[in-house]
């Protein structure tokens, strides 16, 4: 074994597992990326990210950053009763009580391919109002190198929770004990995926042959640990199983109710999807992968760190 791997965090699996692989299909055409070797960057107490929360009137919280000094008014309704409860506010809605409220630190920076085939980072952060629990909203901030130091170029704050946080208990880029050494963890999520009301942690996983980010990757497969009983279930993303930077999202495509997970894999070529949804106690496909890359079937929205979030059909659109 080489150095690189006998330095690997690595995570056993156990319990039941479940293998799915069915799929064929054909790449999505779009701008070709360059895969380049990069690195989770890890920010100074100097650089991070520092927010103000406060309650106010209304029951509302004003949260400003420390960088852009820009101001995001989130509502809290949600939460009202134990802030009642607590005397924080009237019923009339307003704040008999300061307090202010929390969030993470920002500690890294994870590179993405953009939609033009360039590598910037994300950084990620929760936001909690009372405690733990009295989650309120997140931010996102987008970053590049410039001399090898990260520069904020954006920065949203949204309300609420956010399915499409980090695992906190699985890192990335840590060996993983499957059929091979060199299977890593790639990307992670947490959130519920197979409907039983608990979050699960999702993991991408793949083949490649060292531990920077950008390398090519193969055989990719999502691995759950279901937060219920603690179980382990994989699945092969399908046929077109190989790139490199793949990311995780969790969301709605079908109407079930349960939360699917969609999977986009940039490539030379340009970015191929599959989509995933639990079913009968295992993962299965949700949506044929040959289809979903068929643009002419399928269209994938992207978001601002190029991952595909929503799919809809190209003939629900034209109706």
């Amino acid at each position: 074994m080489k150095a690189w791997q006998r330095a690997l965090c690595t995570v056993v699996l156990g319990g039941a597992v479940t293998l799915t692989s069915t799929w064929t299909g054909a790449p999505v055409q779009a701008q070709a990326s360059q895969q380049t070797a990069v690195q989770i960057v890890r920010i100074a107490p100097e650089e991070s990210i520092l927010f103000t929360i406060q309650f106010i009137d209304g029951f509302r919280a004003k949260v400003v950053d420390n960088k852009t000094r820009a101001t995001t008014y989130i509502d809290i309704k949600e939460n009202k009763d134990e802030y009642l409860r607590r005397g924080i506010y009237n019923k009339q809605g307003k704040v008999t009580q300061s307090t202010n409220g929390f969030s993470d630190k920002l500690a890294e920076l994870v590179p993405y391919v953009t939609e033009n085939g360039s590598i910037q980072y994300v950084g990620r952060q929760r936001m909690w109002g009372l405690h733990g629990n009295d989650q309120i909203a997140h931010a996102t901030s987008i970053w590049k190198l410039e001399n090898q130091k990260p520069k904020l170029v954006g920065l949203t704050v949204s309300p609420g929770e956010s399915d499409n946080f980090p695992s906190p208990d699985v890192f990335l880029n840590t060996g993983i004990s499957l059929d091979k050494d060199i299977t890593f963890v790639l990307d992670t999520k947490y959130a519920d995926v197979n409907g039983d009301g608990i979050k699960d942690h999702v993991m991408l996983v793949g083949h490649k042959e060292g531990a920077a980010f950008g390398l090519p990757v193969d055989d990719l497969r999502i691995v759950v640990r279901e937060g219920r009983r603690g179980q382990h279930f994989f699945a092969s993303v399908g046929k077109l199983d190989a790139g490199y930077l793949p990311k995780l999202n969790i969301g709605y495509i079908n109407s079930d109710k349960v939360k699917d997970i969609l999977v986009t894999i940039p490539t030379k070529n340009g970015r191929v999807y599959s989509a995933l949804t639990w079913k009968y106690t295992k993962f299965v496909p949700l949506i044929d992968q040959a289809a979903l890359n068929n643009p002419k079937q399928y269209k994938v929205t992207l978001d601002g760190q190029g991952v595909g979030t929503s799919v809809q059909s190209v003939r629900s659109a034209k109706k």
